[in-house]
This record gives structure tokens, C-alpha cells and sequence, in this order.
């Protein structure tokens, strides 16, 4: 019976938790703001923070704290949960663009058919955000609405397209 007894109240301490973190978030966050909270490896935008904007640097750490409780606490039910390294950032305003051009060069394949060169530029919002790629995989960064996780883009560089 005891053990019953600290399982529900295990149980009561986590959703209060749970509760507590996301209503921490929803008071912190702002319909235009200038910050996110997101992963720092990958740039996704997990729950509880999913649509959150901040207005103010300190606004989005405090949310960033209660969303690590928050996610700490879900790991605790569910060990598979995916685990975020979350830290306060400016959002992701446009897309990343990609610009590929294909060239022909003097040498031959051994085939014999012309051997050309491939050169992707990927930019972002900003003018020192940029890379330029030679005759490598093409991969997709992002999808329609965030960054793609490791596993995605890892696929694609596997398929060798």
C-alpha cells in the first residue's frame, strides 16, 4: 500500500510540475517576439515551447528553465523522450535558400562522356551565412517549418543523389 501511495504522489508531483512549467511559459510568452527558446545542436523547437515567442532575453531564459523541467519530467515517464540541449536564440526568420549551378569542364570521365562540376550555395537571413559546396551530396537542411533533424539529413547523404 505504501508503495501505491508514493507512486501517486510521484504521479501528483509531476503533473503539477507539468502544469506549472507550461503555464510558466504561456505567461512569459508574447504574441511577436524577438526570441526563442530551441535546441542548440539541431534548432528544433520542442514542446512546451513549440510556438513561444519572448519578448526580452531574460523573458525566453526563464521559459527555457521551465521547459527543461518540463521535459526533464517527461523523461522521467518516458526515458525515449528525445533529449534537447534548449538555449535561449533569435527565431529562424526566412528559409535557407539553395543555388545550384552545374558546369562543364575540359576533363573526361572514364566512360568517356564530359566530366562536370557541381556547385551548391546555401544561404541564410544574413549576409555572413553562407557555404559553398563543389562537387558534393546535395543534402536539404530544412523542411517546411524547422530544421531537419541528424537522421534525415544523414539519409540523404547516404543516398549519395
Amino acid at each position: 500500500m505504501a508503495d501505491s501511495d508514493s507512486s501517486t504522489d510521484g504521479d501528483a508531483a509531476r503533473a503539477t510540475t507539468l502544469r506549472d512549467a507550461r503555464q510558466r511559459i504561456e505567461d512569459l510568452s508574447v504574441a511577436d517576439g524577438h526570441f526563442v527558446v530551441a535546441c542548440v545542436q539541431t534548432g528544433v523547437v520542442p514542446e512546451p515551447v513549440t510556438d513561444a515567442r519572448f519578448d526580452s532575453h531574460e523573458a525566453a531564459e526563464r521559459a527555457c528553465a521551465a521547459a527543461c523541467r518540463y521535459r526533464e519530467t517527461l523523461q522521467e515517464l518516458d526515458p525515449s523522450l528525445s533529449r534537447y540541449d534548449l538555449d535561449v536564440s533569435e527565431p529562424i526568420t526566412e528559409p535557407v535558400d539553395v543555388a545550384t549551378v552545374r558546369e562543364s569542364t575540359d576533363e573526361r570521365r572514364p566512360n568517356g562522356l564530359p566530366r562536370t562540376r557541381r556547385t551548391a550555395m546555401v544561404t541564410g537571413d544574413g549576409t555572413d551565412q553562407w557555404i559553398r559546396i563543389e562537387n558534393c551530396p546535395i543534402v536539404h537542411l530544412s523542411g517546411p517549418d524547422s530544421l531537419l533533424d541528424d537522421e534525415v539529413i544523414s539519409r540523404q547523404l547516404r543516398s549519395k543523389l
